[in-house]
């Protein structure tokens, strides 16, 4: 028992040393080598238990999980439908991301070079499903998942062509715009859409989430 919650402890504190070395270094430069004079455990103890990449999948996955659970503790009795919550989740995501310059460069990091997995951007597509089945729009899995690709696309795009310029605070209109570019897609009327994004951002205004941190 005791050197399995030795082992427990010794995966925490390289995860927690991966996160400062991502943010301090970005994903290129935090070598496992650093990962690993940080945590003061051997390089190979870092290999054993985590890939590089599956660190920061993992604290991707968190830090969307945090969002979400802050979204439903505080305001979720409040919210209407799945798009709002999509809508309030999509503009504490990225001002958390943009507001900080170490969480900015590494995003932007993220983005140009694929780096998180799969699975995590799922968590994602999931919340994009749900929206699609509320307001009734009728396609088949293939034409979701071909929607999700395409989702992806523009919303990469559309942050390589304007992130260096962004500002959580002065570009809500075009957060709120890469929050709906799926139900776009899907043929959600547009009024529909507007009346949406007004009562997020309403719901938004209500919620402290200082609290939650990407990485450190």
């Amino acid at each position: 028992m005791g050197t399995y919650n030795k082992g427990i402890e010794t995966r925490e504190k390289i995860f927690q040393s991966a996160k400062k070395m991502f943010y301090k270094y970005g994903y290129k430069s935090a070598t496992i080598a650093k990962i690993a004079s940080d945590a003061n455990v051997p390089i190979g103890l870092v290999n054993y238990y985590f890939k590089k990449k599956d660190i920061l999948a993992l604290a991707y996955t968190q830090f969307i999980q945090n969002i979400r659970k802050c979204v439903d503790d505080q305001i979720g009795n409040q919210i209407e439908n799945p798009l709002q919550k999509h809508i309030v989740f999509t503009k504490i995501f990225y001002t958390i991301m943009l507001d900080n310059d170490n969480n900015r460069d590494l995003y932007k990091e993220i983005f140009i070079n694929r780096l998180v997995s799969a699975d995590a951007s799922d968590l994602i597509a999931y919340n994009l499903m749900d929206i699609v089945k509320t307001f009734d729009i009728d396609i088949s899995e293939a034409i979701f998942r071909r929607l999700i690709i395409a989702e992806y696309g523009a919303r990469r795009e559309l942050l390589m062509d304007r992130y260096d310029r962004l500002d959580p605070h002065k570009s809500k209109d075009f957060i709120n715009f890469l929050a709906t570019i799926a139900v776009r897609l899907a043929g959600i009327d547009i009024r529909v859409i507007i009346q949406n994004v007004k009562k997020a951002e309403e719901l938004f205004q209500k919620i402290d989430y200082s609290n939650i941190k990407f990485l450190i």
